[in-house]
């Protein structure tokens, strides 16, 4: 297992602990002192899509380091992430893409298209639609 998998599976170990959150920024401090790259992205939205009903924050350490990628290749890995498992917290995050995208109607549909599968969560699925009555 590299670094970056340890650090990952480290947060992942606590998302039930009472220490989450000082946990995960903890952990996040060390990703972006030392895995402060694209290719890191990918491996913190499949922690997310591995619990995809959990709270990350708001924003939270994860999203205002992915969005340090923002127009950097962050959109396309997580449009791809939502793709495979849409999360309570990826589609937040595919909201706040949304309020700055030029070409929102893509996005938009994307969000349409969660909000009516029936193989995601509710919660998910109300997210969902929840942002698309915002927009």
């Amino acid at each position: 297992m590299d670094e970056l998998e340890l650090i990952i599976k480290k947060i992942e170990d606590n998302i039930d602990s009472d220490d989450f959150e000082v946990i995960m920024i903890e952990c996040m401090k060390n990703i972006e002192s030392n895995h402060n790259e694209p290719g890191s992205i990918e491996a913190l939205l499949k922690l997310m899509e591995r619990h995809p009903l959990t709270s990350f924050g708001s924003p939270g350490a994860i999203a205002h380091f992915v969005e340090t990628f923002y127009k950097k290749g962050y959109e396309e890995k997580l449009i791809t992430s939502l793709k495979r498992m849409p999360t309570v917290h990826t589609v937040w995050m595919l909201h706040r893409i949304i309020n700055g995208a030029d070409n929102k109607e893509y996005y938009l549909s994307l969000l349409k298209h969660i909000s009516e599968n029936k193989d995601y969560y509710e919660k998910i699925r109300d997210e969902a639609l929840y942002f698309l009555s915002i927009h």
